[in-house]
């Protein structure tokens, strides 16, 4: 997930190339109004977005009691940020640009 439609479509033709059905959202609402939420299994989000942000999103998951891995994303890391994901259970913290190959494999390793 991320308010940029071309990082959205990026992420979203590098999953299909390696055989995963991917599923985009604008924002953490659209994410969270969706009727197939339970049915995810992993959710790639970017950790600034309008509305509501990655962390936001991360901690309304767990008080919804949403179990999918979540890998975070930024172009922006800070140590606070990267302490505090991990800290509430996220499965990576990668920064942008995002190499392709540490995507795939952080979803993997999340999935697995």
């Amino acid at each position: 997930m991320d308010d940029d439609p071309g990082v959205r479509g990026s992420i979203d033709s590098l999953l299909r190339s390696a055989g995963m059905i991917a599923i985009s959202f604008s924002g953490a609402a659209d994410l969270l109004s969706c009727d197939a939420l339970d049915e995810l299994a992993c959710i790639v989000t970017d950790l600034h977005m309008p509305g509501m942000t990655g962390l936001e999103l991360q901690a309304e998951m767990a008080r919804l009691g949403c179990k999918q891995p979540l890998i975070v994303m930024t172009a922006f890391p800070t140590a606070a940020a990267r302490d505090q994901a991990l800290g509430a259970g996220a499965r990576a913290f990668l920064t942008k640009p995002i190499d392709p190959d540490a995507l795939l494999d952080a979803i993997e390793d999340a999935i697995h």
